[in-house]
């Protein structure tokens, strides 16, 4: 297994390009906190509710439920800007360092081909569940159903970003 990198950064991006990516950092790890935390409450209020006063908030699982749903999608932008996602490098192992640059390259490309692929087909889906209410909530479905391309995009960003970095290296000489 190897260890989590660095955020990645646009190299040479001066000190106004790191000020804007360190704001937005900031936002993606503050959206992060603040789902994560709803969901600490809600569940805390849901079981107290259950337990303690012996009556259910009917709610509660079910905004659970969509909460955890859009913090899987900003997690995964955030364990992306940390290299940490679980990956296969085996067949990297053995390609001469000076061409790891280019699979970095390739594997992010391909992911950027994935991740638009499911941007544009959650669009309809968006679409469609524009007027569905969830049962318990009453929040529009499509709501639920946005978390799916805000990860792509936030996804897709900390991808391209991982791309300028491997590009850097590359540029310098260093082996990724």
């Amino acid at each position: 297994m190897r260890a989590a990198y660095p955020p990645a950064s646009l190299y040479q991006a001066g000190h106004m390009g790191h000020r804007v990516w360190g704001v937005y950092e900031g936002i993606v790890n503050w959206a992060a906190v603040a789902v994560f935390s709803a969901m600490v409450v809600v569940t805390t209020l849901g079981v107290f509710f259950r337990y303690v006063l012996n009556n259910a908030l009917p709610w509660a699982e079910e905004a659970d439920r969509y909460l955890f749903i859009w913090l899987s999608f900003v997690g995964a932008s955030i364990t992306m800007r940390h290299k940490a996602h679980i990956a296969v490098d085996l067949l990297v192992r053995y390609v001469r360092p000076n061409l790891r640059g280019y699979f970095a390259l390739l594997s992010q490309a391909c992911v950027l081909a994935f991740l638009g692929v499911v941007f544009w087909a959650s669009l309809p889906v968006i679409e469609l569940t524009s007027e569905t209410r969830a049962t318990a909530t009453d929040i529009p479905m499509s709501w639920v159903y946005l978390a799916t391309p805000t990860g792509c995009i936030l996804i897709g960003i900390e991808s391209l970003r991982l791309m300028a970095r491997a590009w850097a290296e590359m540029r310098r000489g260093e082996a990724t």
